[in-house]
């Protein structure tokens, strides 16, 4: 089974009017899913997140109306086919409920809600903090280290285990594991891992391969004569002076009038903060209309189908998991995320950070309301209270959010992890020591 955390993005249109009604939906879907919360973790296995939301109109450019939005948000884990058929089952009357107050549903007869699904999701650039773990294997590596620091602490009852060397304690561990009927799972490696590894790097390699071959042809072309060599050889420059020219278009945009947002009022930020009760992980979606003018669409366009790229390599240790994407022609920025802690101290780890900082422009400094730049990068004022202000003004309210685990960190998960990645595998000394910290 794969273990590779992808992102599903479904959205409909709906009458403005229409809002309040799927807000009311929503809100009660939310409270069967905390109410009834282990009855849908055996329902939907494959969901490590999930956020359905209502989105009222927004104004492009001053001007131009976006309309009002339903959005289906889930993180999930594995075959995406098999993950819409969970759907489909769990929630056939409330996707019915929701989803038949857009003018994009057709009535009449059996819905076929995977292929409803399938038709109306739309491309997003995905991240996640812990890449590769089954929402099964959180439980039973929670558990087995939970079950190990209670034996050590009833042994330590019987025996100076200060006194024991880093090898006796992995080998009490283990004969502890060996012995216990519903722990004979540790003996076994995590499957599939360095496969899905590679199917992860497998975009990225191509890209690399492509760029790699095309500079090598440039240099062949002077010695070889072939139009396979010709035709190769263009990809690298065409690249790099595309690039360079959404670099300049964009500087152009930049030197318009900075028009500012205006921030969010007391009393929604207090709605919005209320909800973030949840003692451990918390959700926060970010919906804002971009900047006026299509190289803004273009190149954020761009630069998230180059962020999906190298998302293999990226950690943000408090970040579960992430997702940008552009909807109604490119004009609007969506941007969720689940993370520990709650979105205030979410959001100053990255103003907080001058390099993150940098790399936020890159994608929020295309949206309205947050600072300009100069060559995408440049502060040409406090950037800290201007993000914070546009991610306050833009922050919407989530009305339905589920979470298979809501009560493990990134770094809870890694660690666990790692402690089951150690048992029955010969270590030295301080590798033992290291890995007993983990405990």
């Amino acid at each position: 089974m794969s273990r590779i955390h992808r992102g599903l993005t479904v959205t409909v249109t709906i009458a403005e009017e229409q809002v309040d009604a799927v807000a009311l939906l929503l809100d009660q879907l939310n409270r069967e899913l905390k109410e009834n919360r282990a009855d849908f973790q055996e329902k939907i296995p494959s969901v490590l997140f999930l956020s359905w939301l209502v989105l009222p109109q927004q104004v492009y450019a001053g001007v131009e109306k976006l309309p009002a939005r339903i959005l289906l948000m889930t993180s999930y884990v594995g075959n995406r086919r098999n993950h819409l058929r969970e759907l489909a089952a769990c929630f056939p009357a409330m996707l019915h409920q929701v989803f038949s107050l857009s003018d994009e549903f057709s009535a009449g007869g059996k819905v076929d809600w995977v292929a409803f699904l399938r038709k109306k999701s739309i491309p997003n650039t995905f991240y996640s903090g812990f890449k590769f773990i089954a929402t099964g294997d959180i439980e039973q590596e929670a558990l087995v280290k939970e079950e190990v620091f209670q034996h050590l602490a009833n042994l330590s009852q019987e025996v100076d285990l200060t006194s024991k060397s880093p090898a006796e304690m992995k080998d009490l561990i283990e004969n502890f594991l060996q012995g216990h009927p519903g722990f004979q799972w540790t003996r076994r490696r995590v499957s599939g891992l360095r496969w899905d590894k590679v199917r992860m790097l497998l975009p990225l390699g191509l890209f690399a391969l492509l760029m790699a071959s095309s500079l090598v042809s440039l240099i062949l072309r002077f010695f070889m004569d072939s139009k396979a060599l010709d035709i190769l050889a263009w990809f690298f420059p065409v690249f790099v002076l595309g690039m360079l020219a959404l670099l300049l278009l964009l500087r152009l945009n930049e030197r318009n009038p900075h028009i500012p947002g205006s921030a969010a009022p007391d009393e929604r930020i207090r709605d919005i903060v209320t909800r973030e009760t949840n003692p451990v992980i918390n959700e926060m979606t970010v919906i804002a209309p971009l900047k006026k003018g299509w190289i803004r669409r273009v190149f954020l366009a761009v630069s998230l189908r180059l962020v999906f790229l190298i998302r293999y390599f990226s950690y943000i240790p408090t970040v579960h998991t992430a997702r940008w994407l552009q909807t109604d022609r490119g004009k609007r920025l969506v941007f969720i995320a689940t993370f520990d802690n709650i979105s205030e101290a979410y959001a100053h780890d990255f103003v907080d950070s001058e390099r993150r900082t940098m790399n936020m422009a890159v994608i929020f400094s295309h949206a309205f309301g947050f600072p300009a730049t100069r060559w995408l990068v440049h502060k040409q004022y406090n950037h800290r209270s201007e993000y914070m202000k546009g991610v306050r003004s833009h922050q919407q309210i989530t009305q339905c959010w589920y979470a298979y685990n809501d009560a493990l960190s990134v770094e809870n998960l890694k660690n666990n992890r790692a402690f089951r990645q150690g048992l029955f595998q010969k270590m030295k000394d301080d590798e033992i020591r290291e890995w007993l910290l983990r405990i």
